[in-house]
């Protein structure tokens, strides 16, 4: 290499060091220290209380997921995957969500994965930082 390669190179490794740590600075929560908004929400305690009782309320319902989710990983994951089993496997892990959708709605809970139903009102920050929203409510 000559010397205008190895000035060049550490030029560029020296820009691209100060751009990351630029950038660390100016985004200090960016792995995680903090999370963005929408998804540092905070709720009241009626919704907490009807968290906890759902939470209560489901437990063999999501514990029975979890099985057909282990079942289903155990299907798939065999060197030649029934797809009969499958369909059925995924058929009974769907009904299941449907009966904790359900519940949740019964609380007016978001169901685990599918958003938080009316804490974010379609905030700006949720919709910059890609926070899903789910299945929404009625009222957004």
């Amino acid at each position: 290499m000559n010397k205008k390669s190895i000035i060049l190179a550490a030029i560029l490794t020296s820009g691209i060091s100060l751009a990351i740590t630029q950038a660390a600075i100016a985004n200090p929560n960016w792995h995680g220290k903090n999370r963005v908004p929408c998804q540092a929400q905070q709720i009241d305690t009626v919704t907490q209380k009807a968290q906890e009782k759902f939470l209560q309320e489901t437990v063999e319902l999501r514990k029975q997921m979890m099985e057909k989710r282990a079942s289903m990983r155990a299907i798939m994951g065999a060197d030649t995957p029934d797809a009969a089993q499958a369909a059925k496997v995924a058929g009974e892990l769907f009904d299941l969500r449907e009966k904790l959708r359900l519940k949740a709605d019964e609380y007016g809970l978001a169901a685990p994965g599918m958003g938080q139903r009316g804490a974010f009102k379609g905030s700006p920050d949720c919709m910059t930082h890609g926070c899903s929203k789910g299945m929404r409510s009625k009222n957004f």
